[in-house]
């Protein structure tokens, strides 16, 4: 399983499973994920870049 690289808005690193992501979208610059349920705003990636490093997972 490969883990991606997140940063919440406190700087704090986070390591997540890609396949639990549910939906993705922009809000106010920013990219937001809803992970398992729950949303998260990404102060240091917009949805492009995290859109770019979604693509770069293997898809068996």
């Amino acid at each position: 399983m490969e883990f991606m690289d997140i940063k919440d808005k406190d700087g704090k690193q986070h390591y997540i499973n890609p396949d639990h992501i549910s939906a993705i979208t922009e809000v106010k610059g920013h990219c937001k994920i809803n992970l398992m349920g729950q949303d998260y705003i990404l102060t240091a990636e917009n949805l492009k870049d995290v859109k770019l490093h979604l693509m770069s997972f293997k898809h068996y």
